[in-house]
């Protein structure tokens, strides 16, 4: 896969070839990219070998590419959402916006 197949806001399964204290370097299929330890969780990450072990793979979601560095950034967090604080409680059904008008509601009374 060369670069220009990636694209921003995909997900990805990459396999993670280095842990650093602050972030891990991961390769999707020949593409080398950075996940930082702040896209890792919203909680406080003390360890990064926590979450992750080389040679394993996860999924990813590529949220930049930096061209003047070269550099692909992928984050973890936001494809697991019990690893994000504030998550989303507005969800896509097939109804529609029903279950925004009953969360509305709840709010309300």
């Amino acid at each position: 896969m060369n670069n220009s197949m990636l694209k921003t806001g995909e997900i990805y399964s990459g396999t993670v070839t280095k842990i650093f204290p602050t972030f891990i370097i991961i390769n999707v299929n020949g593409v080398s990219g950075i996940c930082h330890i702040s896209e890792i969780s919203d909680y406080l990450v003390s360890d990064v070998h926590d979450f992750f072990d080389i040679n394993k793979t996860y999924n990813f979601k590529l949220m930049s590419f930096d061209e003047k560095q070269n550099k692909y950034f992928f984050s973890y967090k936001r494809i697991n959402a019990k690893l994000l604080k504030k998550r989303n409680s507005i969800i896509p059904t097939a109804s529609g916006f029903k279950n925004v008008i009953a969360d509305l509601n709840k709010h309300l009374q």
